[in-house]
């Protein structure tokens, strides 16, 4: 019964320390602000979101946004200084630190099961399955395929299991070894392929691409393989490759697919974003200075405005030059692309609404 009491004094100290602070205020010294260096904060991050604009670190529209989130807390941090005073008094502590131990020790006493001995892990892996334990019926199979490295099946329980624990990169060395026991099917490549993507931060990896280029060898319309497949294009700046891989992949998908709605955002986003730098290209720049970075940037977005006035039917060359006018923080420059792409596209709505959007996003008047 000693331990008991043990507990019931721990447990009441701990209480008063957690509620001193509702009985104990720290009044403010004269002339003291604790708001200002909240205020020299917020002013500073003013400024470099500032620099962060006129570098085209960030997009106008995310400047916008998060300009109005500084400022407004910068205006709660103006106001006026006032002392604190206290909530409670140390009687209310002390009665509070009382009352929870006597309540809670006898209806523990009662429900609980303090006599219960602790159940050692060996019975808790046994009686998995029947308890329900989940990360034990895991500990479980990782055990048994330890000394079973070619038991399929459980492989097959395992990778499931690590999907719903987000354990993509076992997840995904469970879905190699399901390939390697049973052999290579559409659905087992794009599950593999799906899980590498996850345990790399949703990044198709050159590997990954290479296994949904697999699947769709033996499926060519599977789902999964299809969108991960396009999204890679997408991702290593393949534009018009990923914009007709996403298209194709709507037309064969049904209006109430689970997986549409995300479709069309990553379908919208490959239109907007500006094509990817040859390795080439990518290693002058490293070695260049900021300014001279800038220079070459705007360079090139000056080239994609010449090809557009030679071509003006180019619709995703317009969405790329109004989006990367914006993000070089040339406001002007940025709407008058979008108004001379809408009088280009007068007579295509579908052109006109992913101008619109566009505009819309990066709050183009």
């Amino acid at each position: 019964m000693m331990i008991w009491i043990v507990f019931a004094i721990m447990t009441a100290a701990v209480i008063a320390v957690l509620l001193s602070p509702v009985v104990k205020a720290r009044p403010l010294a004269q002339g003291q602000d604790r708001n200002a260096f909240d205020r020299a904060i917020f002013r500073d991050q003013l400024a470099e979101l500032d620099r962060d604009v006129e570098r085209g670190a960030i997009a106008p529209a995310e400047a916008d946004a998060a300009r109005n989130e500084i400022s407004r807390r910068l205006i709660a941090a103006t106001a006026p200084p006032h002392a604190s005073r206290p909530l409670g008094t140390p009687s209310m502590a002390l009665l509070a630190a009382l009352i929870v131990p006597a309540v809670a020790l006898p209806l523990y006493l009662k429900a609980g099961s303090p006599q219960l001995p602790d159940m050692p892990l060996s019975t808790r892996l046994e009686n998995a399955t029947e308890t329900g334990d989940y990360e034990a019926m895991i500990v479980r199979v990782e055990k048994h395929l330890a000394q079973n490295q070619d038991d399929v099946e459980g492989w097959k329980v395992l990778a499931p299991a690590y999907r719903r624990a987000m354990r993509w990169a076992d997840a995904a060395e469970a879905e190699r070894n399901i390939l390697r026991l049973s052999g290579p099917t559409a659905n087992g490549l794009a599950d593999y392929g799906e899980a590498m993507v996850m345990a790399n931060q949703g990044t198709v990896s050159a590997e990954a691409h290479e296994v949904f280029r697999k699947a769709l060898g033996l499926d060519a319309k599977l789902p999964k393989a299809r969108f991960y497949a396009a999204l890679a294009l997408k991702q290593e700046g393949k534009s018009a490759e990923a914009k007709a891989a996403f298209e194709a992949f709507l037309a064969d998908t049904p209006a109430d697919a689970p997986w549409r709605d995300m479709l069309l955002a990553e379908m919208n986003d490959a239109v907007a974003r500006p094509p990817a730098l040859d390795q080439q290209t990518m290693k002058d720049a490293a070695s260049m200075s900021p300014e001279d970075q800038q220079a070459m940037i705007r360079s090139m977005v000056d080239g994609l405005e010449e090809k557009l006035k030679a071509n003006g039917d180019d619709l995703q060359g317009w969405l790329r030059l109004i989006r990367a006018r914006g993000v070089l923080g040339d406001a002007g420059k940025a709407k008058l692309a979008y108004d001379t792409a809408k009088s280009q596209f007068k007579d295509n709505p579908e052109a006109l609404a992913a101008l619109d959007g566009l505009a819309q996003e990066m709050k183009i008047p």
